[in-house]
């Protein structure tokens, strides 16, 4: 359970202080959370997508893209070294894919997400325990910037 958390916080301080910036830099603009501007400073919202976030995305996200997918894609070639990397990458790739709504600087913090989520599953013996924990510590904390009014590029 301390992996996860200490894994998910390790991951957000990457994408708030590393990643994000340079996507922003490098792309000309910061992700599209647009979507989650009705979380600034009303609890009874936040709460609702706390709820939402742990059950959709923390765990049924990471039941989807690394429980389900990436054991099935690493099946058809034989689960050998090589196809779990090559799943690990794809499924990624997938993962960023899936966040079009957040513009091309989302969807590549994704891709970024999804591979250290997928080398956190694989680290852990391919225990879905910790990669459910991180993403939802990643979650909860961009959550509660937004509600504060304190994520980058939000107002």
């Amino acid at each position: 359970m301390l992996v996860g958390v200490f894994s998910g916080l390790f991951i957000e301080a990457f994408e708030l202080f590393i990643s994000q910036p340079l996507l922003a830099r490098w792309l000309g603009k910061m992700p599209d959370l647009s979507s989650f501007s009705a979380v600034h400073q009303n609890l009874k919202v936040t709460l609702i997508y706390l709820l939402l976030i742990w059950i959709l995305a923390a765990f049924g996200e990471e039941m989807v893209y690394r429980g389900y997918l990436m054991n099935r894609l690493a099946g058809l070639f034989r689960g050998t070294r090589a196809a779990w990397a090559t799943s690990l990458v794809l499924i990624a790739i997938v993962f960023g894919c899936s966040h079009t709504g957040q513009g091309a600087t989302g969807m590549l913090e994704n891709i970024w997400d999804g591979l250290l989520l997928g080398g956190l599953y694989l680290a852990c013996g391919r225990n879905l325990t910790a990669a459910i924990i991180a993403h939802g510590v990643t979650d909860t904390v961009d959550l509660l910037l937004m509600y504060l009014g304190k994520y980058p590029g939000m107002s």
